[in-house]
């Protein structure tokens, strides 16, 4: 094939430094015989042991007072020598920093931290969650919910907590991360409480802190990876409700150019695309999945080529575009084929695990990469013809999208094209299954799949589900679960599989007056059983409750007594 002499920066590089190898049937990253949790929502990730994460005790529990932003920019810079911050990433042509808010953002941002992207931050109202990453103490932050917030786990107590404390978070993430940032990007799940009632104010947050770092407009320099919640989940009426709302208002916002861009990770279609796949790795291999395909794009476009480059003039003109954003990545299976590329490229399209605006002929632009073995690039003949003839269907099927294009040596045997769409629409028809889940859910409870044991991120989403119909059945107003209380559901065994769960959470419902269920609400068949399946930390709570459940009934019987 003719080289194209391009101008660089670096040396040429070989790009098996930066790709994973990839199979047409499963994503990038995840091992072959994958048997075995949603992004950040499903699976019960391996638990680290227990460490006393970031509260920030004379920071984040102070009373809330107001800030004054443009005061704080202009004060005095600090001596950045004295403070924990995090080393920078060079891998790339832009510098990122994550932001993992909820359980599902902490588990995305970690898999970013584990591929090399060290500024990481977890902000979580669950410290068992922060515990679960892995991450360093310094880079998680326990947003304590005080009694003005609300009821620990309501998506307005989370909101609330997060405007309370803004300053203070703010001032972590400059902390954190310094000012060598060219990108901030915010994780989370549309459908989880702490995400969805804190993410919008820390999209401003990070947006604040890009103007502070320099950034020139940042709102093209902040933008959001969001995953939406699996049907399954979504037939708990306040995730659908959650997930619905958040998913619209950030699908808003990226329309109308203020983050850029946003990245939906859609849970059910990536059961629709390996059905049947379970276990405690599928979950985690999927973040990484995702992580490893976002990443490939910016490490890509750093590198020189013989051919033709993705240079990072491009790739900033993709992340820039405003709207969803969509990427994929396939093998090419057959290089005597002509269409074999162009095919590979489709593939990309049609296998890829996020979600955008349903016409990408609608696309403002489009960038393909084509990477393969030196040998390969040098002796196909009428290799260069098919790759030109693939980048021409791309530009076909994205109508008038400018189309970037690479063209990388590599280490490996095959073929590989790496696909990325860029400025679409919202999905709207999507969001609007997602809204209409709930109503439609059934009545009964279903016994039948597999056990919860096997699928502990299922347990709260139907928890929630049972005490919307309890609600709806008794025309009482909607009641929550308490974080202890959602300690032992999540980490009790449940040996009868969910109809014991629809129990408990009747049971927990007709005992309780307000509107917060206690742990103690809970069956004592559950709370004083064996508790194999604790963490450390559950322990702990689960102890502090069963003393004070012990005490409470022992005081009733003195009194009968008397």
């Amino acid at each position: 094939m003719a080289k194209r002499s391009v101008t660089s920066q670096e040396e040429t590089k070989p790009a098996d430094s930066v790709l994973t190898g990839t199979d047409s049937a499963r994503p990038i990253g995840l091992p072959p015989n994958a048997t075995e949790s949603s992004p950040g929502s499903g699976g019960a990730a391996a638990r680290s042991s227990p460490t006393d994460c970031r509260i920030i005790e004379d920071c984040l529990a102070r009373p809330k007072r107001e800030f004054d932003f443009e005061a704080w920019l202009k004060s005095e810079e600090p001596d950045m020598k004295n403070q924990a911050a995090v080393p920078g990433d060079s891998k790339g042509s832009s510098r990122y920093a994550w932001i993992g808010v909820g359980q599902c953002g902490g588990r995305l941002a970690k898999s970013f931290y584990d591929l090399g992207n060290k500024k990481v931050l977890a902000v979580d109202t669950t410290g068992e969650d922060l515990d679960a990453l892995g991450l360093p103490d310094n880079q998680k932050c326990l947003l304590q919910i005080n009694q003005d917030d609300g009821p620990s786990g309501d998506v307005e107590a989370a909101r609330r907590a997060i405007q309370h404390r803004r300053a203070d978070i703010l001032h972590l993430i400059k902390q954190t991360f310094e000012t060598e940032v060219d990108r901030i990007m915010v994780c989370f799940g549309a459908g989880g409480r702490a995400g969805g009632g804190s993410v919008v104010e820390l999209i401003e947050l990070a947006k604040k802190y890009a103007q502070y770092a320099g950034l020139k407009k940042p709102s093209k320099r902040v933008g959001v990876l969001m995953t939406l919640p699996t049907a399954a989940q979504a037939r708990c009426p306040q995730v659908a409700e959650t997930a619905h709302a958040v998913a619209t208002a950030v699908g808003r916002m990226a329309a109308a150019g203020d983050i850029s861009p946003l990245v939906i990770v859609d849970n059910d279609r990536i059961n629709a695309l390996y059905p049947g796949v379970t276990g405690p790795s599928f979950w985690p291999s999927i973040n990484t999945s995702v992580a490893s395909l976002f990443d490939s794009f910016n490490r890509l476009s750093r590198l020189s080529s013989p051919y033709t480059c993705f240079d990072p003039a491009d790739y900033d003109c993709i992340m820039d575009a405003g709207g969803c954003l969509i990427m994929g990545a396939a093998e090419v299976d057959r290089l005597d084929d002509t269409l074999a590329i162009s095919r590979a490229v489709e593939h990309s399209i049609q296998r890829t695990l996020c979600i955008g605006g349903e016409d990408i002929s609608k696309a403002k632009v489009a960038g393909c990469i084509v990477t393969g073995g030196k040998e390969l690039m040098a002796h196909v003949k009428g290799l260069q013809d098919n790759i030109d003839y693939a980048f021409d269907v791309l530009s076909e099927v994205t109508g008038q999208a400018t189309v970037y294009r690479g063209i990388y040596e590599d280490s490996m045997d095959g073929l590989a094209v790496y696909t990325v769409i860029g400025g679409l629409g919202c999905p709207t028809a999507r969001l609007e299954k997602i809204r209409m889940a709930s109503c439609t859910a059934p009545n009964r409870v279903d016994t039948e799949g597999l056990p919860l044991q096997e699928r502990r991120d299922d347990i709260l989403p139907l928890a929630e589900s049972f005490l919307a119909k309890c609600a709806r059945a008794e025309g009482k107003p909607d009641k929550t679960l308490n974080s202890e209380a959602r300690i032992i559901l999540l980490n009790y065994s449940w040996p009868e599989n969910i109809q014991e769960l629809a129990d408990a959470i009747r049971h927990a419902f007709e005992v309780t007056e307000g509107p917060e269920i206690q742990a103690d609400a809970l069956p004592f068949a559950i709370l004083f059983a064996d508790p194999e399946f604790y963490s450390d930390r559950a322990l702990t709570t689960l102890d502090s409750v069963k003393r004070r459940v012990s005490s409470k009934a022992y005081d009733e019987f003195l009194q009968r007594l008397t």
